[in-house]
């Protein structure tokens, strides 16, 4: 038969995205550009932090002409106190505060008026101060809003990859960035907008008042502070390398630390308790040494900063002096210079940040930005429910490499089977032969590299994912239980389903009994991936789920092969049962669960090797008379 030609599908990503090239502009401004998006629903709380943050930088405006007033008052020159109708440039403006308060001009001022000027200075402090907290406080909810949303579509974007994504990436990596790169982000991109909004600003207006006020002695302070900037970006280059390790390194611990538990039993039946512990150790020590060196180099900047400023303050210091100048004056302004240094010290771990956040944000966007391999087309239909007919039509297909090329032996080569509705049919043969790379074909999991998949007459590649699988149940060898009660376990089949479907399907799945025998019931939670079950009881599980789903194909992947013989007969008669009215397929290595199929496919190195009964495959088939025999020779 022709292989038909395949509809177009979408171009599958490669499993990597490639990053910018090192120290391209375009390195941090595609990923944030890709985050914008999620800024739109909190804007107007965004723009409001922005606003105090703003509102705070402008308010040290007043911090000199105000402390050149309350100094004045507080530490007059030798020619006495001033009266309060001295007046002062405040702000540009020529106030008599006497006038203003109804005072007598010549007036003195006592100790309340002291005590009075002198409380403006906290006073001034808290307006600032609320104002900061107004600004950071609504800035990081903006983030965590963000944060959340980011974080729900890359787990999402993550479990809509295809099978081939998770079998060339750790879980621990994809774990480290959905949870915790997506907080670095979060985290040093709101630090980083703080800093950015309100720090150059405050910085811009206190040296417009000092420059205006005393322009060389402001020159004088800060004209060495250009000077720290050279160390401070020297450190950013070489944080770059121990941020990126970090998180490099928290993946292979989460990696280890979940491998570790997902295999438990394998742990400790190797007694590989040690082993593991080490493995996590030597994963969580790097990760802290690289943690360790850019905290260094961050709280490097600090002392950097402080001691340039220093100098810049004792030359100032001793121009004053030379200058013969107030005390009074002096004090205002070395106060308010003073205030330059903590937003500058901000300012100049700015390039930390940037290079902490890179690595995380760009792992981010390369999984938000990753389109699944398999696609649906644009005009998708939803499939309905189906009868079960199902048509492999001449397929072939290889898997990739990590690389993304074609092995170059196929799993399937020209395989052209069709399978009636409400038949059981059985697939037998070696390792490696096809038999589980069809059952991907049919969940889509895949697409074929030629040939066509249809059920019904319906290409698969022309339905909806969701509509396909709608249809299909699944009872495997290696059953997956939710750290859940019974309950959710069963509901997972049908999440819409009621109390006595799911009973009724516990009952059709023979698991009813032992459900009732178990403490809780219902309620009983099975544990990590089932582990307070047994085999046997696990499995009756995943057959109640599949009743209770209700599909007309039922896919059995080796269902049976760990079980006892005892067990095997009871999970046999609730698959029985699971099976009437619907188009089986069975993977099976125990030829003696198959023996009723209405037909047996023999496969052979990704081809059909022949077909039919178990009595007609005993007389044609020379591999199925192998297999036979190793089976059924006692």
């Amino acid at each position: 038969m022709a292989a038909a030609q395949p509809l177009p599908t979408p171009a599958p990503s490669p499993t990597a995205v490639p990053a910018a090239p090192k120290g391209s502009e375009d390195e941090m401004k595609m990923p944030v550009r890709r985050i914008v998006p999620y800024l739109k629903p909190v804007l107007p709380r965004f723009i409001l932090g922005l606003v105090m943050g703003i509102v705070a930088a402008m308010f040290n405006a007043v911090w000199l002409p105000a402390c050149k007033i309350i100094f004045a008052i507080v530490l007059p020159d030798s020619d006495g106190p001033p009266p309060l109708g001295q007046e002062f440039g405040f702000l540009g403006l020529d106030l008599n505060f006497a006038d203003m308060l109804g005072l007598d001009p010549s007036a003195k001022i006592g100790l309340t008026g002291v005590i009075i000027a002198a409380s403006f200075i906290p006073l001034m402090l808290l307006i600032n101060g609320v104002l900061d907290y107004l600004n950071k406080y609504l800035l990081a909810w903006v983030g965590n809003q963000m944060l959340q949303d980011i974080r729900n579509d890359v787990f999402g974007r993550v479990l809509r990859q295809s099978p081939a994504f998770f079998g060339g990436t750790k879980a621990g990596e994809l774990i480290q960035t959905v949870l915790n790169q997506t907080a670095v982000a979060q985290r040093n991109a709101v630090q980083y907008v703080q800093v950015m909004t309100s720090n150059p600003l405050k910085i811009l207006v206190i040296l417009i008042s000092l420059f205006a006020a005393h322009p060389f002695f402001t020159f004088m302070s800060l004209f060495i502070f250009p000077l720290c900037l050279l160390p401070v970006m020297r450190l950013g280059k070489k944080v770059r390398k121990s941020g990126k390790k970090e998180e490099q390194m928290a993946g292979a611990m989460l990696t280890a630390m979940h491998e570790s538990l997902s295999g438990i039993r394998l742990v400790k039946s190797y007694a590989r308790e040690e082993y593991e512990v080490q493995r996590f150790v030597r994963a969580n020590a790097s990760m802290s040494k690289n943690a360790i060196r850019w905290q260094r180099a961050s709280e490097m900047v600090g002392p950097i900063v402080e001691s340039v400023a220093s100098l810049g303050i004792a030359a100032g210091l001793v121009y004053w002096w030379a200058m013969g100048l107030k005390s009074s004056e002096f004090i205002a302004v070395v106060l308010l210079l003073t205030r330059i240094y903590p937003p500058a010290k901000e300012l100049s771990k700015v390039n930390l940040l940037l290079q902490k956040t890179r690595y995380a944000i760009n792992n981010v966007v390369l999984l938000l930005d990753r389109e699944p391999d398999i696609q649906d087309v644009p005009d998708a239909k939803s499939l309905g429910r189906v009868k079960g007919e199902i048509h492999f039509e001449n397929i072939t297909f290889a898997y990739s490499k990590p690389n993304g090329e074609k092995l170059d032996r196929p799993a399937l080569n020209g395989v052209d089977i069709k399978l009636a509705p409400g038949r059981f049919y059985a697939f037998v043969g070696p390792s490696g032969a096809g038999k589980s790379t069809l059952f991907s074909l049919i969940l889509r999991f895949y697409d074929p590299d030629s040939g066509r998949v249809l059920i019904d007459g319906h290409d698969l590649r022309s339905v909806t994912q969701n509509s396909l699988r709608e249809n299909i149940g699944i009872v495997s060898q290696d059953t997956f239980l939710f750290h859940d009660t019974i309950r959710e376990n069963i509901r997972y089949g049908r999440l819409d389903a009621t109390e006595e479907e799911i009973i009724a399907a516990a009952k059709k799945a023979h698991a009813h009994e032992f459900i009732m025998q178990i403490e809780g019931g219902y309620d009983a939670v099975v544990g990590d991936a089932g582990c307070n079950l047994s085999g046997g009881q696990k499995q009756r599980l995943s057959i109640a789920r599949a009743v209770l789903r209700n599909a007309p194909i039922l896919l059995l992947d080796e269902a049976t092969s760990a079980l006892d013989t005892e067990t095997e007969k009871i999970i046999q008669e609730a698959i029985h049962e699971l099976s009437e009215g619907r188009t089986v397929i069975a993977i099976a290595h125990r030829l003696s669960t198959i023996l009723q199929a209405d037909q047996i496919i023999v496969m052979k190195e990704g081809q059909v090797e022949s077909s039919g009964t178990h009595n007609e495959l005993l007389k044609k088939s020379e591999l199925y008379q192998k297999l036979a025999a190793l089976q059924f020779s006692e």
